[in-house]
């Protein structure tokens, strides 16, 4: 028996030393998505999905593809990024040369689907362009902006148009910059645990807020 649980140990070892960790990350976050969708679904809740730093889109494509497979597709889907990478940079990671993307590619890679829509700028500036302020509410906001002076603008932007009962997904919400800042510290400032949300899950360095209040 010591034998076998050995053998087990080492081949569950190396299978996770040895998967990239973007995929495990992906798995968890895909997953997450998909849940909240069935509980927008079970519950009935109205809004938009705005997704604040796409990258080159694989999470906006998982979650449109979700919501019309559960027939939530009456609804606009938000894709928010500056393509040139951040309006600081005070992370070792977080850098421009790491997430600099082709914006006409990726918004080619969208542009047959008429519910849509691509933005381009920093947040502190696209969240004033007319159409998005034209957005009155929201069942789900992925927020995957990484730092924490990005966040301040999009969490501005939540306080007022996120439905109850909706949900507020935040990847990398622990990560500390150089000065010790983080999108959780952000978050706090806007949003009170246990009052204005509630904790609905978790996933690899994320969160996820379910609206109770506002």
């Amino acid at each position: 028996m010591e034998i076998l649980l050995l053998l087990k140990t080492k081949i569950l070892s190396f299978v996770i030393r040895n998967i990239p960790g973007d995929y495990y990350d992906n798995s968890s976050k895909f997953f997450h998505i998909y849940k909240i969708w069935n509980n927008i679904k079970l519950d009935e809740i109205k809004g938009d999905y705005f997704e604040f730093g796409i990258y080159k889109g694989k999470s906006l494509y998982h979650s449109f593809k979700t919501a019309r497979k559960l027939g939530l597709i009456q609804r606009k889907f938000w894709g928010l990024d500056s393509f040139e990478g951040f309006p600081f940079e005070n992370h070792s990671f977080y850098r421009k040369e790491n997430f600099q993307v082709s914006h006409t590619k990726v918004e080619s890679n969208f542009k047959k689907y008429k519910n849509i829509k691509i933005k381009k700028g920093f947040f502190e500036k696209v969240l004033t362009d007319k159409e998005v302020l034209g957005v009155k509410q929201i069942s789900f906001a992925f927020i995957d902006c990484d730092i924490f002076e990005s966040s301040e603008s999009v969490f501005k932007f939540l306080k007022t148009r996120m439905a109850i009962g909706g949900f507020v997904m935040i990847d990398d919400f622990t990560s500390l910059d150089k000065n010790g800042n983080s999108i959780a510290k952000s978050f706090s400032n806007h949003f009170q645990i246990n009052k204005d949300v509630t904790i609905f899950g978790y996933y690899s360095n994320g969160i996820i807020f379910r609206i109770l209040n506002l």
